[in-house]
């Protein structure tokens, strides 16, 4: 017997519950998978997606062992994490060691495992991975990240690659509407991206080219006239990093040199002003907090108005309770 469901949320948030295995298969829309049970026992499988523009997100869990087979179109770079500690578990034939991501990148892959897998994706679209990549970095992708296999990797960067995955998925899942707000979804992915490299690096860092300081200081000012032109429109760091023509590191060297903060800091901090900005012209009765610190890119809004408060020494409902006064 099959149970189905379908989450209803919006289009950009799918998900199933089934123990029709082909079902599950074809409901992954460009993955081309195929099961199968290797183990006894009722395989139940579950799957949410969240597409995001540049990136796909999706959780998997199955609860007996079985052989999952795909050979995503190439437009994907999909890398993985193991949330449970599945049993026996090889991937591209080989048995997985502890602290590994699952590269895969290079097209086929399998995996195959003894008692139940629970898992997170990050899909990147190739092209944008690439160009973001070379923004971060002022080098191309290494080839090692574009071949299938298990990277050995820092535990501490995994944990946070899986759980950061795992918690973006449950706070959409909760809060479809953040798909609606185009700066809280460049900012997710924006947070996703960085996740995958810190996880990344320590498997084969990318060589990033060193800027004088005058280019780094040149860099800072192109940054801040964009804010101060776009305010309203938050960039990603690999957006940063190309409108300073700086890699990540060098403007990370810039923004400290310049203004003592770190470029996230320096964004995160005009991101509150924003939010402040914007309070303080809305109508108390008509406007609400959430939708504004969401058009700002805020997601996690119980750290949001901890941040304004430490900043502005009041609470954001106190700021737009001034409004119109």
């Amino acid at each position: 017997m099959t149970s189905h469901k379908e989450t209803p949320h919006t289009s950009n948030v799918r998900g199933i519950s089934t123990s029709d295995i082909d079902e599950l298969s074809q409901f992954q829309i460009n993955k081309n998978r195929r099961y199968t049970q290797l183990q006894p026992g009722h395989l139940q499988g579950h799957y949410l997606e969240i597409n995001l523009g540049g990136v796909q997100v999706f959780r998997e869990k199955l609860t007996a062992g079985a052989l999952i087979e795909a050979a995503p179109v190439s437009s994907f770079v999909p890398f993985a994490a193991v949330l449970s500690n599945a049993d026996d578990f090889n991937f591209c034939g080989k048995a997985r060691q502890k602290n590994t991501i699952l590269q895969a990148t290079g097209g086929f892959w399998d995996a195959s495992f003894k008692n139940n897998l629970n898992f997170v994706v990050a899909a990147f679209n190739r092209e944008t991975f690439s160009r973001n990549i070379e923004r971060l970095t002022g080098q191309e992708i290494p080839n090692d990240w574009l071949i299938s296999k298990a990277c050995l990797t820092d535990p501490l960067a995994l944990t946070n690659y899986a759980q950061g995955l795992n918690s973006i998925i449950n706070v959409v899942q909760k809060n479809p509407e953040i798909l609606a707000k185009e700066n809280a979804l460049r900012m997710i992915g924006d947070s996703i991206l960085k996740l995958l490299l810190n996880a990344l690096n320590f498997t084969t860092p990318c060589a990033e080219k060193p800027a004088s300081q005058s280019n780094r200081h040149i860099g800072v000012r192109r940054v801040i006239d964009y804010l101060h032109h776009y305010f309203d429109d938050v960039p990603t760091i690999p957006e940063l990093c190309q409108i300073a023509n700086l890699s990540e590191r060098s403007l990370q060297y810039a923004f400290k040199e310049y203004l003592g903060v770190t470029p996230i800091r320096y964004l995160r901090l005009q991101r509150l002003n924003g939010v402040r900005r914007e309070l303080l012209i809305s109508q108390p009765k008509k406007d609400k907090v959430v939708d504004i610190a969401l058009n700002w890119g805020f997601i996690e809004l119980g750290r949001f108005a901890g941040e304004y408060r430490q900043l502005f020494k009041e609470l954001p409902s106190e700021t737009l309770n001034k409004a119109n006064q």
